[in-house]
């Protein structure tokens, strides 16, 4: 999982009806198209704040108050994913489309599977796979960044009245202080790794909150490029915060009992081994470090003798991009036979349906628009394409969530023993 085609690179001229900037297109007209989208943009906050709240209150205010949260950062993250999307050509995008031929497939397991002592089913066999989710990522973290999920992922619901962003950032700092609170002292020359970083936002968070050396570790490299240019510019990167690309799935390469706190948000759905992979975390954190998980797992609702169920999985799979899909009970087994004890197990707040129909209402809605956009050549037909590939199914991730047959908000946190 190292190695992938970035899936946005510069556009070129097209033929025919133009559909992307030409390279001898005119200043003005380009201008004029970036002030046309700026106008329909105003125009439409007012809606957007009706159905979409936190994705104004993303720009207005936030919980939390850092860097990565300020009104200039937002807008020009926003900015720069809508821009990387809008020149990008289409072939170079095919990567993305082709990568959902490996969504439709079983891996998952319930709790009847678990007691009759079956292993989880891994979603990810090869490299193979792993390459068609470097080419979905590749892609995945510019939509992202246009809305209010930039680090890619829907948080507990923490605090009902507000959106995904402060949540995002109100969940993350509860489980940095539950880091902290365990045996070992977490200060500035302790060292903390992260798995699955993506973008590094998490990362930066985790870092100024403690002040520990944070090690991120990827699969995709645009997003460690990104993750790196962000540390870069807050004076961070080879000091206080590190990006190594690799796959979670391989073997760390770190020695043992280095880390003073190990943390992931969502990327344990691609383990080969999630046994494997926890003794492998295990290995490498001290004694009395403390370890987070947040990842999505089955729960008790899902009936896999009905054939609704079965597709309404298949089809949330499709629209979270997560892979396996394994109960509960596999997560904390794998995790005390690595030799941790649990201290925290939860789905956090229970029901995320709210923010995932709220994000679902703000792309669903930009998907409209853009679809109208691209009708009058305003903007490329691939980037509407797009659009209507990420929104397919919201709702049947937002069924299984209010059924409580799935959840993206399970939570664990354990520590490992002490001799």
């Amino acid at each position: 999982m190292s190695t992938g085609k970035k899936a946005v690179v510069n556009g070129e001229k097209g033929k025919g009806k133009p559909q992307k900037p030409a390279a001898g297109k005119s200043w003005l007209a380009t201008s004029c198209t970036v002030i046309l989208i700026a106008v329909v943009a105003v125009v439409s906050v007012p809606v957007v704040n009706v159905f979409a709240p936190t994705f104004t209150m993303m720009i207005l205010g936030h919980a939390v108050s850092t860097s990565a949260t300020s009104f200039t950062y937002r807008v020009g993250t926003m900015a720069d994913a809508f821009w990387k999307l809008y020149t990008a050509k289409p072939e170079d995008l095919e990567p993305f489309f082709k990568s959902f031929e490996i969504w439709d497939r079983k891996a998952y397991n319930t709790l009847e599977d678990f007691k009759a002592g079956i292993p989880p089913e891994p979603f990810i066999t090869g490299k193979a796979d792993a390459a068609k989710v470097v080419d979905y990522y590749g892609t995945l973290n510019q939509l992202c960044a246009i809305g209010s999920v930039e680090k890619m992922y829907i948080p507990p619901h923490v605090d009902k009245t507000k959106g995904v962003f402060d949540n995002q950032l109100l969940w993350e700092k509860g489980f940095i202080d539950m880091l902290m609170s365990g045996p070992l002292t977490i200060n500035a020359s302790s060292k903390i790794l992260e798995v699955g970083c993506g973008r590094g936002r998490i990362t930066y968070h985790a870092q100024q909150q403690t002040g520990a050396h944070v090690t991120g570790i990827n699969i995709e490299p645009d997003q460690l490029k990104a993750a790196r240019t962000f540390a870069e510019q807050q004076g961070l990167l080879g000091t206080r915060l590190e990006f190594l690309e690799g796959n979670f799935n391989d073997d760390m390469p770190f020695p043992d009992n280095t880390f003073d706190a190990f943390y992931a948000v969502q990327p344990l759905s691609y383990s080969q081994d999630l046994y494997k992979n926890f003794r492998e975390f295990a290995r490498v954190m001290k004694p009395g470090a403390r370890l987070s998980i947040l990842d999505g797992a089955m729960r008790d609702g899902f009936d896999p003798t009905q054939e609704r169920h079965r597709r309404l999985l298949l089809e949330t799979r499709e629209v979270t991009g997560l892979g396996g899909f394994w109960h509960t009970a596999y997560w904390r087994d794998a995790i005390e036979k690595a030799g941790m004890e649990v201290i925290f197990e939860e789905v956090v707040g229970d029901l995320q349906a709210p923010l995932i129909e709220e994000e679902r209402w703000l792309f669903e809605g930009l998907e409209v628009l853009v679809g109208y956009l691209s009708k009058f050549g305003i903007l490329p037909a691939h980037f509407h394409k797009l659009l209507k590939r990420f929104t397919d199914h919201g709702t049947s991730f937002i069924t299984m969530d209010k059924e409580r047959m799935f959840t993206t908000a399970y939570q664990v946190v354990a520590q490992k023993k002490m001799p």
